[in-house]
């Protein structure tokens, strides 16, 4: 990780936007890591497929609180099935990247979003650790 990054996941971790549990949202998931016990609950208005409104609220690292803040500028205004394609990359290509042992922490909240969007449309589906990030 190089100094901007730091410099990033310092930033958005100490004063995440997005950071509270939202009323009246349609859609949701509670997302946790066994292995770093981050726990993450995101919360979504979704209305013709768009997300209108994100929130989030958390028991987690630094990194997964600042993924979940910066990234979602990134999430508002989009299509439901875009978000499904996202994984790993995304962030890499966003300018947010980690260690190996780390990525887990940076893509959980991104899990959270992706289970409550399978939920909202009733697929059937339901993603996990290694959709995301098998790249």
């Amino acid at each position: 990780m190089d100094t901007e990054q730091e410099l990033l996941i310092k930033e958005y971790s100490k004063n995440p936007i997005c950071n509270y549990k939202m009323d009246n949202y349609n859609a949701s998931f509670h997302e946790g890591n066994f292995i770093c016990w981050d726990d993450i609950n995101v919360y979504l208005i979704i209305e013709s497929n768009i997300i209108k409104k994100y929130s989030f609220d958390w028991n987690c690292s630094n990194i997964t609180t600042a993924a979940a803040s910066f990234l979602s500028e990134f999430l508002i205004w989009k299509n439901v099935n875009e978000v499904l394609t996202r994984d790993y990359n995304f962030f890499i290509k966003n300018g947010l990247d980690v260690s190996k042992k780390r990525r887990r922490a940076l893509v959980i909240w991104l899990l959270a979003v992706r289970n409550s969007i399978h939920e909202y449309l009733k697929d059937g589906k339901k993603d996990n650790f290694d959709d995301l990030l098998d790249v």
